[in-house]
């Protein structure tokens, strides 16, 4: 199973999550949005932005919005992350506040639901304890070091109906 990535989407889920949490940092931002993704596809099935997820040291991470917050996208994606993200000093570590208004359009409600409960769960856990939960999580643990990991995993002990239409949007929806 795999879904298409919404680019646009993404940024804006960035832009989203840096507006309710001014100063949040790269790890926590990429781990908001696992977890709003996890919420999501498991209650819905249907992602929020579609991202492949990389099976990390530290956890799963974002491919794309990882390349967001580290300003490494491709030349012709740049206009789109253009005022999106401003870095903010912190330690050493990258921190982010929004530079605009997220433009909530492109959110359904579910979405916007899960992206509040991945704010709310992810502020109040420290580095150590997500990169931990993460690990025993069968999509990041199935993983090969560094590789994809499968939306199907994402799912593991999903309502099967939700498994279903997971695979049924897979196949022909479009975020």
């Amino acid at each position: 199973m795999d879904f298409l990535l919404d680019r646009e989407k993404a940024v804006e889920a960035l832009v989203y999550v840096a507006s309710k949490w001014p100063g949040v940092g790269r790890f926590h931002a990429a781990k908001t949005l696992y977890f709003a993704e996890r919420f999501h596809v498991r209650a819905y099935g249907r992602p929020i932005i579609g991202d492949r997820y990389i099976a990390m040291d530290n956890g799963p991470v974002p491919s794309f919005a990882y390349d967001v917050l580290k300003g490494t996208v491709a030349p012709e994606v740049r206009p789109l992350t253009e005022g999106s993200l401003v870095p903010v000093t912190r330690y050493h570590h990258p921190a982010y506040e929004a530079g605009r208004e997220p433009r909530l359009e492109y959110f359904s409600k579910s979405d916007l639901e899960c992206l509040d409960k991945a704010i709310e769960y992810c502020s109040r856990r420290s580095f150590g304890t997500l990169s931990d939960e993460t690990h025993h999580h069968k999509a990041w643990a199935d993983a090969d070091y560094n590789g994809p990991m499968k939306w199907d995993d994402f799912l593991d002990g999903a309502d099967p109906e939700v498994v279903e239409e997971a695979k049924a949007f897979a196949a022909y929806g479009v975020l």
